[in-house]
Parts: C-alpha cells; structure tokens; sequence
C-alpha cells in the first residue's frame, strides 16, 4: 500500500484532527486512513452520479410519485444507517 506525507499541516487543524482521533479510539494514522478512504468513497459517488446524469440528459422526467417513493425509499436507508452508525459499539 502507498505511503503519502503531508507536510505543513498548521498545528491547530492537527490538535483537532488527533482530538477526533482520541474520542473515536483510533490512532491518528488509522483515523486519516479511514478519512482518506472516506474522501475516496465521496469522489467514486460523484462520478457515478455524474456518469448516471450525462446518461439521463434529454430524457423524460420522472413521475412525481415515483420520484417521491424513491426519495423516501433513500431517507429511510439514511435513517436506518445513521442509527446504526450510532448504535455501534465503541472500542
């Protein structure tokens, strides 16, 4: 796996970033990991949907009420997600 350094990182953004850190129980190593992986995940995201928008382009609209059933379908999931996220035991 690929080594990165970042140099001149101001001093308050790492007190806060090793504070997240701390309060997660993760090294501040594995806490950027997971950050970094984070970051990668949103780009592979936004391409997709960026990919899925050029596809749809000239099309018809969706239907209020699918579209509406589909958006609730997705709050739900986020609800769902976010009560499990919370609900995970910590370290």
């Amino acid at each position: 796996m690929p080594n990165v350094l970042i140099r001149d990182v101001p001093a308050d953004d790492l007190d806060q970033i090793r504070s997240a850190a701390d309060r997660r129980g993760l090294s501040l190593q594995a806490y950027l990991r997971e950050t970094v992986h984070a970051q990668a995940v949103h780009l592979r995201r936004q391409a997709a949907l960026a990919r899925t928008a050029d596809r749809l382009r000239g099309r018809s609209e969706v239907p209020e009420g699918e579209r509406q059933a589909v958006l609730d379908a997705v709050g739900e999931a986020h609800a769902e997600r976010a009560t499990q996220l919370r609900d995970r035991p910590t370290p």
